[in-house]
């Protein structure tokens, strides 16, 4: 059996146990990324809320996985630390969804920077469910390496 574990605004979150699914729930424009690798038994999660952390703020940790250009190096080096190495790591994301009808284009950046880190960083993107005017929750099966999506008022995807 199957057992969930959220990942909050802000947090970053690594399991090691197939058995166990990384879940982002109520993702508006915010984005979750996902790194996993095919063969190895390790998935680290993180809830990003913004695309870019203030320079002035170096962060005292109590949200890691804030800021898209802190969240991804964050959850590579938490991937080595369980001896994945960068080369074999892949990504999902979801998210980044203009909600309610605001202007603001903040999921759309969320969605750039995240992409951007992970490229500069060389980590491949195999999954992915951006954008969109739905806000979504996501499930990553750690067993199944899959990324489920369920949006709101709309059928699930399964990546």
């Amino acid at each position: 059996m199957s057992r969930a574990l959220p990942v909050g605004l802000g947090e970053v979150r690594l399991s090691r146990d197939q058995s166990e699914q990384l879940c982002v729930f109520g993702l508006g424009s915010c984005v979750a990324v996902f790194l996993y690798a095919p063969s190895v038994q390790a998935v680290a999660a993180a809830h990003v809320v913004l695309p870019k952390s203030p320079q002035s703020s170096p962060g005292d940790g109590s949200e890691p996985g804030r800021y898209a250009d802190r969240a991804v190096p964050l959850l590579i080096a938490e991937m080595a630390r369980a001896g994945v190495p960068k080369s074999a790591l892949r990504a999902a994301i979801a998210g980044g969804a203009a909600v309610l009808g605001f202007t603001s284009a903040i999921g759309e950046q969320n969605i750039q920077a995240v992409r951007r880190e992970l490229l500069r960083l060389g980590i491949p993107i195999e999954q992915e469910d951006v954008g969109g005017s739905r806000g979504r929750s996501v499930i990553f099966d750690a067993g199944q390496r899959r990324l489920d999506v369920r949006v709101l008022a709309a059928p699930n995807v399964n990546i």
